[in-house]
């Protein structure tokens, strides 16, 4: 049996590595409007002030989650793809090579 290898791509590498940045750096930026929306809420400000900042700081913490949830979904899907491609693409040699010689030629 000879065993050859196939090219899954690094990208898989530097896609989680981004990704891993931007999940820290938008939970970072939500851990600092909750830190904020805190103060607000014991703040002296009226209670128009209050109402409006705290509105604001929640639609921007929404906000960040909803791109979080976007980027873990992609990053998942991403995955999904990658692994699928891969194993067609071992399914293909070995089709490929039990064909050829009836020997099976793995490429991992």
């Amino acid at each position: 049996m000879n065993i050859s290898s196939i090219s899954s791509g690094s990208n898989n590498y530097s896609l989680s590595t981004t990704n891993d940045s931007q999940v820290k750096q938008i939970e970072n930026q939500i851990q600092k409007l909750e830190q904020q929306l805190n103060t607000e809420s014991q703040s002296k400000d009226d209670a128009k002030t209050k109402q409006t900042k705290t509105q604001q700081l929640q639609t921007q913490i929404e906000l960040l989650q909803a791109q979080l949830q976007q980027i873990q979904a992609k990053s998942q899907s991403k995955s999904s793809t990658n692994q699928s491609s891969l194993t067609n693409q071992v399914n293909q040699a070995q089709a490929k090579s039990l064909s050829s010689n009836g020997t099976i030629d793995l490429q991992a």
